[in-house]
């Protein structure tokens, strides 16, 4: 995913520290640097790859190390201090032990912007029988309605595996989707080419390595909605879910997920993140909250830029790099410790 976010954004420049201890890796941080302006001042930031405005994000990324491996996070910051930055942006971790202890590292090495607790929603899937069972009562009588008015009314919905030959088209036909209903509410980050591409990269990446799945939900033969995700062991992430406005009388999104979970969960999924979004319907499924933290730093120019600019200290600098875009730079450095590779 880090990889094929790299080859799609190319504005990002690679930044990964690999640690080494007798030729075993022990500690990853995927990150990447990109630059811009704060009232004609230029910052360098270095944040985890797959997290820059405008751009497709990777929700799942972060710092990797074996719980309790004091040693490990040291030689870890200690790389990253060496990099080339003035602001450092590390946020949306999947919380952890590990994740807690380098957070707390970020604080003791440079000055800090706190960032607020973010929140996934994951979906746990019951073992067997119907999912429309677990519902919420109000979510489970209109489920039951919905299907009723399909069999009514003749509606044919089908549930369909994308094919691997098929990706490029289906999501462009998926980002056509995004902009028609996005047009008037601010418009589609699908307007921009690159983040097309990368959900064509990462979603064949996944293919490749059998850990991809892409359904679509066709009514009456039409591209009703669609779903783009990936499974790791027993953890699936549906990380793009998209319907047609034209079909919203009878629910699509409703009924692909119904499937596509059905589905993951006949093939060995136990839960499903489905993203950062809290809509109604997914705590209606049974979805529960999930903590995602960060931390961000600033040091030499960035901590006076960021007071000059905000007026209430460097914290508040935070919020305003989720609306920037990043520039050129050097390429990658990937470091183990105590030797640059």
């Amino acid at each position: 995913m880090v990889r094929s976010w790299f080859e799609a954004f190319p504005s990002a420049s690679p930044r990964v520290i690999l640690l080494e201890e007798s030729n075993d890796l022990v500690g990853v941080a995927p990150l990447c640097s990109y630059r811009y302006k704060v009232k004609g001042i230029p910052i360098r930031v270095l944040s985890l790859a797959g997290d820059m405005g405008g751009k497709l994000r990777l929700t799942t990324n972060s710092v990797l190390y074996p719980p309790g491996r004091a040693d490990v996070l040291k030689a870890m910051l200690k790389e990253i201090g060496k990099l080339d930055w003035s602001i450092l942006w590390t946020i949306n971790m999947e919380r952890s032990s590990s994740v807690d202890d380098y957070v707390q590292g970020i604080r003791s090495s440079w000055n800090v912007m706190e960032c607020d607790v973010n929140k996934g929603l994951e979906i746990p899937l019951p073992p067997t029988g119907d999912l429309s069972e677990t519902y919420d009562g109000n979510a489970k009588h209109n489920f039951r309605k919905l299907v009723n008015r399909l069999e009514r009314e003749g509606v044919e919905a089908r549930l369909e595996k994308i094919a691997a030959e098929d990706i490029d088209r289906a999501v462009d036909e998926y980002a056509r989707q995004h902009i028609e209903r996005w047009a008037s509410r601010g418009g589609s980050y699908f307007r921009d080419p690159e983040n097309i591409k990368f959900m064509k990269r990462s979603t064949a990446e996944g293919y490749a390595r059998g850990q991809g799945f892409a359904y679509q939900l066709l009514m009456n033969g039409e591209v009703a909605a669609q779903v783009f995700g990936f499974t790791e062991g027993k953890r699936a992430y549906a990380k793009r879910l998209g319907m047609d406005d034209r079909f919203s009388r009878y629910s699509p999104g409703w009924l692909i997920c119904n499937r596509f979970l059905t589905l993951l969960r006949d093939q060995g999924a136990e839960v499903c993140d489905m993203g950062w979004g809290r809509e109604r319907y997914k705590y209606e499924m049974g979805g529960r909250e999930v903590q995602l933290v960060g931390i961000g730093a600033t040091r030499g120019i960035a901590t006076l830029a960021a007071r000059f600019v905000l007026g209430h200290g460097h914290q508040e600098v935070g919020p305003s790099l989720g609306t920037v875009l990043g520039g050129g730079g050097e390429r990658t450095v990937a470091s183990s410790m105590g030797q640059e590779q």
